[in-house]
């Protein structure tokens, strides 16, 4: 196993770049000012990924400041939540006593954030976070991190090294997940000549629960700052209960399933949910679709029906003409000959998919076409490229690898010198997920969940905006997108 699991040398650290405070906390800046109770106030709109600080230092104001007029803000924030701002250089408003020593708090009525609160104490001290970058609270010399990965090592014995099969890494599941640890081990080298210092734990993982149980006994699994755990469902489970009680973070790599977060806060799932699909796929089309129409084709056979439904709703919502048709028979009668069609398939079966392409090459010179297809279609075969450069197809995508990108072209040259074959999906999500996660912790220590919305990685094969609700954990929501152009596929965010 030795041969065939080596330790990686360097390459050439990706850039972690920050964003520009200045210029974004400007730009968060309300222009709303309503007067209440005689005093000034900035009505601001939160946004997905700001912060309570992040806002107060854009209006030039305390956190303190903000929960005192706000007193919801204490159960935590959500997007579109609007909160008052004092306009800085007025007194701060003074909450009467009430007998008991307790504090009168605003009704329902007059707390602007919608949170009835009652009996708030009149000694409770409000602890302001320092800036993510000078918080050294949770920052550490050296950090442990666990690999949780089923590496099948127990059938390492079976393989005859000096006369390999040459199908052997087809089948043999000592290789499923291999490509995930060589890209991993990679990104720790790079950051390793960053300055960060990781003792790195790798074990292998079984779908059996009770070894589970008994790996989580082991004296170091408590001490853990960050594990990733690529595991079976169940498995996970039990994992990211461990890592609730221990308070340790715990990311997912590869599932989908957004109840993997539900109720745990140390939880992070990297792979966005079809859910946000919509919310995407509709920004994507508000910037694009200027002066055009959208047609959402609904296919009987797509498992989600409902799916067409909450796109037109997200393309009306952003003022674009939007509307579902049941399959392309009823889209034809519903192209326009003035304006750009931005067609949009929902499809996951072959056949449907093919048919419909063919449908709609035939139409490419009478109306002017734009197919958008989803996360499905990487997988098929027998697309045409030709009708797909033709309709100038888009795919919505979990991840897009550019091979003409230059930190592409270096990661593949030297994971090639290393491993001696080319790398798997896996091993670039092995790399981008260790490389962003490694780097939240060098830039923020432990407790780097509530900075990752001032964290910007260039990337590979993914991008990341985690997002986070009340009391649940983190959820990647980016969806790639990209295009058939001049017979090549290009990356458009």
């Amino acid at each position: 196993m030795k041969q065939l699991i080596k330790f990686i040398l360097l390459i050439a650290p990706f850039i972690v770049s920050a964003q520009s405070t200045q210029e974004q906390l400007k730009q968060m800046r309300s222009t709303v000012i309503e007067k209440i109770d005689g005093r000034d106030f900035y009505i601001h709109t939160i946004k997905r990924g700001q912060t309570l600080y992040m806002i107060s230092k854009a209006y030039g104001v305390e956190v303190n400041d903000l929960i005192r007029e706000n007193p919801g803000v204490r159960e935590g924030i959500k997007a579109d939540q609007k909160l008052r701002v004092p306009v800085p250089g007025q007194k701060p408003a003074t909450i009467p006593k009430v007998p008991g020593g307790k504090d009168k708090v605003p009704t329902e009525k007059e707390n602007i954030t919608g949170i009835k609160k009652t009996d708030v104490k009149t000694d409770t001290v409000v602890v302001s976070e320092l800036p993510c970058g000078q918080d050294t609270t949770t920052k550490k010399s050296v950090y442990r991190v666990a690999l949780m990965l089923p590496l099948f090592l127990a059938g390492v014995d079976q393989i005859d090294s000096e006369n390999p099969d040459p199908k052997i890494f087809e089948t043999s599941k000592c290789f499923q997940f291999l490509p995930f640890y060589e890209g991993f081990r990679m990104a720790l080298d790079s950051m390793g000549k960053l300055g960060l210092k990781v003792k790195l734990y790798v074990y292998d993982v079984e779908k059996d629960t009770v070894k589970t149980r008994q790996l989580l006994k082991k004296p170091e699994m408590k001490s853990m700052d960050l594990i990733f755990g690529l595991l079976y469902h169940q498995n996970f489970q039990i994992v990211a209960a461990f890592a609730k009680k221990n308070k340790i973070n715990l990311v997912n790599p590869i599932s989908e399933r957004s109840e993997l977060i539900a109720g745990n806060p140390y939880v992070f799932k990297v792979q966005p949910s079809k859910r946000d699909q919509s919310d995407q796929l509709g920004a994507y089309l508000a910037e694009t679709c200027r002066g055009g129409q959208v047609l959402i084709i609904r296919n009987g056979k797509y498992n989600d029906r409902d799916a067409p439904d909450r796109l037109k709703k997200v393309c009306q919502e952003k003022n674009l003409k939007a509307q579902v048709v049941e399959g392309q028979e009823a889209a034809i009668g519903k192209y326009s000959k003035d304006k750009p069609n931005y067609v949009v398939a929902f499809s996951d079966n072959q056949e449907y998919t093919l048919d419909l392409l063919r449908g709609l090459y035939k139409l490419r010179n009478e109306y002017n076409l734009t197919l958008i297809g989803l996360p499905d279609w990487q997988g098929m075969e027998g697309l045409e490229n030709e009708y797909l450069v033709a309709l100038k197809t888009h795919i919505l995508a979990r991840s897009f690898i550019d091979y003409d990108d230059k930190p592409v072209r270096q990661f593949v040259s030297e994971y090639q010198k290393m491993y001696k074959t080319d790398p798997e999906l896996l091993a670039f999500q092995g790399f981008d997920q260790a490389f962003y996660f490694l780097s939240a912790l060098n830039s923020y220590g432990t407790n780097f969940g509530r900075c990752l919305a001032e964290l910007k990685i260039n990337s590979m094969e993914t991008q990341f905006d985690f997002i986070k609700t009340k009391d649940n954990g983190f959820e990647n929501r980016h969806w790639m997108m990209y295009k058939y152009e001049n017979y090549r596929l290009v990356t458009i965010k």
